[in-house]
């Protein structure tokens, strides 16, 4: 049984805005081991108050929807966190959200079993093709070696 398998329906009647959206997918790949480290949190901090998306976005901001989504994530379980977060987010962020789920996977230079199920079934949920998902492995793998 897979991660969205277990939890095809969300029972929330939540929506996202595409930022929440995006970070509910981040959050999700750095659950996927079955925790979150305050370095992972740290790091999608960083990572996403970088991008042109969340430009104007304050800290306190980016914290709030972090604990609005993890609300979610405890109740509902990746694959619900997921599927809202898919609804929500916009067709051309698809594969964004998907090469930073790949980098945030990496980040510690390594795809453990659960991270690799998991982007599996996010490529597939996501509708990322096997070619543009193949590639940003690569070039996710190349960034991450240092």
């Amino acid at each position: 049984m897979g991660w969205f398998s277990s939890s095809t329906t969300p029972t929330s009647t939540d929506t996202f805005s595409k930022q929440e959206a995006f970070l509910g997918i981040a959050l999700a790949t750095s659950a996927a081991d079955g925790e979150i480290a305050e370095s992972e949190a740290k790091g999608i901090f960083a990572y996403l108050l970088q991008m042109k998306m969340f430009e104007g976005i304050t800290e306190k901001e980016l914290s709030e929807m972090f604990k609005k989504l993890l609300t979610v994530l405890e109740k509902e379980g990746i694959g619900g966190l997921v599927a809202i977060a898919k609804s929500s987010l916009p067709d051309e962020l698809r594969e964004t959200a998907f090469c930073c789920a790949v980098d945030i996977a990496l980040a510690d230079g390594v795809i453990e079993d659960s991270e690799k199920a998991l982007l599996e079934e996010l490529q597939q949920v996501l509708d990322i093709s096997e070619e543009i998902g193949g590639k940003m492995i690569e070039v996710m793998i190349i960034k991450n070696r240092g």
